[in-house]
């Protein structure tokens, strides 16, 4: 493989405009009117640009409830990028106890997720929600291109934000300390408000928009956050028992 110092030029910043520029409009599908990347296809479009890159998956993550998230890391002349998602089903629900094609089709999916994360297709993600997430390619509608405009996004969740943060999406803006400060304030709300383990997932998942940018761009307090929701899932899964 080689590495980075043979290629000097090669950085994040360079790789991202080769490749967010990539029309992927004649190779993309959709279904459930969002629109995904196949993970061949994305696989082959990289390697049309990048030749040298490689892919890995990461240990699995095994929750509480018996769901689990594959993880992948793409390399690119010795730069990385990881990205996770959860084992999910046809209709992008969570899966427990997932069959071992389960977790293949989801890594695969997590694989197109990792690439759109160095530029390639990233594009069919802004303004969608989840749109890798489609496993079976039988259906096919109309296929969302760059140079068409999107139908409006579904309304998100409010997330918790700092309290000096005015803008729409403050979290593109934070330090690591402000990362932290989004953590403390999580688990501060999850302590007092939250009386059960679902009530910790539904707070989760409402602020999983902001979560999935803690993974790649403040990792530090992603396993802050992870660490205590996990500590504190068991915490009310045991008063549970015990009542």
């Amino acid at each position: 493989m080689p590495k980075k110092e043979q290629y000097p030029e090669i950085t994040f910043g360079a790789i991202w405009s080769n490749l967010y520029d990539v029309d992927c409009s004649n190779v993309a599908k959709a279904k459930n009117k969002l629109s995904y990347l196949p993970w061949n296809e994305a696989w082959a479009l990289l390697m049309n640009h990048y030749p040298e890159a490689t892919f890995a998956f990461l240990d699995n993550e095994t929750y509480l409830d018996g769901t689990v998230s594959v993880v992948c890391q793409v390399e690119i002349h010795g730069l990385t990028r990881q990205m996770w998602l959860p084992c999910m089903n046809y209709a992008n629900k969570t899966i427990t106890n997932p069959s071992s094609r389960d977790i293949s089709d989801n890594k695969m999916r997590c694989l197109v997720k990792t690439i759109a994360m160095f530029g390639l297709g990233f594009h069919i993600y802004q303004g969608k929600t989840q749109p890798e997430d489609m496993i079976d390619d039988v259906i096919t509608e109309e296929v969302y291109s760059k140079k068409t405009k999107p139908s409006p996004a579904p309304a998100l969740p409010k997330p918790i934000e700092p309290k000096e943060d005015k803008d729409d999406e403050p979290h593109l803006k934070w330090t690591p300390e402000g990362a932290q400060y989004w953590v403390d304030q999580m688990i501060a709300v999850a302590k007092k408000m939250m009386k059960s383990p679902d009530d910790l997932r539904s707070q989760w998942q409402a602020n999983k928009k902001v979560i999935d940018f803690l993974t790649t761009f403040h990792p530090s307090a992603y396993a802050s956050l992870k660490d205590q929701f996990t500590a504190l899932s068991k915490s009310l899964k045991k008063e549970e028992t015990n009542e």
